[in-house]
């Protein structure tokens, strides 16, 4: 099964950082391989979040269920989706008053036909960009 570390020192509040990753609905407006993302339900303690993306020429849909803690991680599992398997999360941690060092560490299988090979390539390479990605964005806004 895949697994998939990252982590970047960035030069923005771990709480900042934490709200990009948060913020679901904002995906498709910085990732371009996600063409659709919502909440499904969010309280203070968690997030149902579904995220449609496109690789490979497949499209695919999947659900998570997000345990929060406000500012420090978000974990995540699967509820549904072309995985047998997807969890792991962010973590956030506070380095300095204007600095954190970001971490993402996800883990997935998925059910395997001709269509999937293509796909879980595609999606292992988006995943290794994606604290990058989060990366750029919070230059984007907050320089």
């Amino acid at each position: 099964m895949p697994v998939v570390e990252r982590s970047a020192l960035v030069l923005f509040s771990a709480a900042k950082m934490y709200r990009l990753v948060e913020d679901v609905d904002s995906y498709p407006l910085f990732l371009s391989w996600c063409i659709d993302s919502s909440v499904l339900a969010q309280d203070e303690y968690s997030q149902d979040a579904s995220l449609t993306i496109a690789l490979a020429g497949i499209r695919k849909k999947f659900q998570t269920r997000n345990l929060l803690i406000a500012g420090e991680s978000i974990s995540l599992d699967l509820v549904n989706g072309p995985f047998t398997r997807l969890s792991g999360g962010w973590s956030f941690v506070h380095l300095s008053a204007e600095g954190c060092r970001i971490s993402l560490r996800l883990e997935f299988e998925f059910s395997h036909s001709l269509l999937s090979v293509a796909f879980e390539r595609g999606f292992a390479r988006v995943i290794d960009r994606l604290v990058n990605d989060f990366v750029h964005r919070a230059e984007d806004l907050y320089e």
